[in-house]
C-alpha cells in the first residue's frame, strides 16, 4: 500500500512536467523557425492575407526576406506594392492559375519571375507579397523543413528581378 502511494505522489508531480514536452509538430515548427532565422528571413504572425480590417485571428505566418541595404528601388512603378493570394474569391485575376491579385498589380516587367516563383513555392504557401520591408510569404507551416531552401531561394530570386544587388549591375555594365 505504500509503494502504490509514493507511486502516485511521483505520478502527479512528475505529469505536469510531462505536458510540456513539445509534440513532433511544435518540433517541426520550431525547426523550421531556427532555419528560417539564420537564412535571415523574419517570421511573424500576421492575419489572413485577404482578410479585411478588422477581419481574421493571426492564424497564418508572414515568412519575410529584407531588401538588401544598399540597394535602391527600381524607377519603374507597382515594382515592391503588390499582393498575390491563391484562392481566393477576392482581388482580380492573375496569369497564374489560383491566384489572385488584391490591390495593386505588379509590374509587367517582373511577372516572369514572378512567374517562377509561384510555380516552385509549395503548395502549402498562400500569399506572395512585396512591400516597404521586403518580400513576403504567408503560410501556416504545413509542410517540412526542406520548403524553407525552397522559400528562400524563391524570394532570394524574385529580390534580384526586383532590387539587383551592386554585384549584379556590375556584371551587367561589364
Amino acid at each position: 500500500m505504500t509503494y502504490l502511494l509514493i507511486a502516485l505522489v511521483f505520478a502527479i508531480i512528475v505529469s505536469p512536467m510531462l505536458w510540456l514536452r513539445q509534440t513532433p509538430r511544435q518540433k517541426l515548427v520550431t525547426a523550421v523557425r531556427q532555419q528560417a532565422a539564420r537564412a535571415g528571413i523574419h517570421v511573424r504572425l500576421v492575419r489572413p492575407p485577404d482578410a479585411r480590417e478588422g477581419e481574421g485571428r493571426l492564424e497564418f505566418v508572414s515568412y519575410n526576406l529584407p531588401w538588401l541595404p544598399k540597394t535602391a528601388s527600381l524607377p519603374l512603378p507597382r515594382m515592391e506594392k503588390w499582393l498575390l493570394v491563391r484562392q481566393t474569391r477576392r482581388g482580380d485575376p492573375s496569369p497564374w492559375a489560383d491566384w489572385q491579385w488584391l490591390g495593386r498589380e505588379a509590374n509587367p516587367a517582373i511577372h516572369d519571375a514572378i512567374g517562377v516563383a509561384v510555380l516552385a513555392l509549395p503548395q502549402s504557401v498562400s500569399a506572395l507579397e512585396a512591400g516597404a520591408a521586403g518580400l513576403s510569404i504567408y503560410w501556416q507551416e504545413r509542410g517540412e523543413l526542406a520548403d524553407i531552401e525552397c522559400i528562400n531561394s524563391q524570394l532570394i530570386a524574385l529580390r534580384e528581378a526586383i532590387r539587383p544587388s551592386d554585384s549584379k549591375q556590375e556584371k551587367s555594365i561589364n
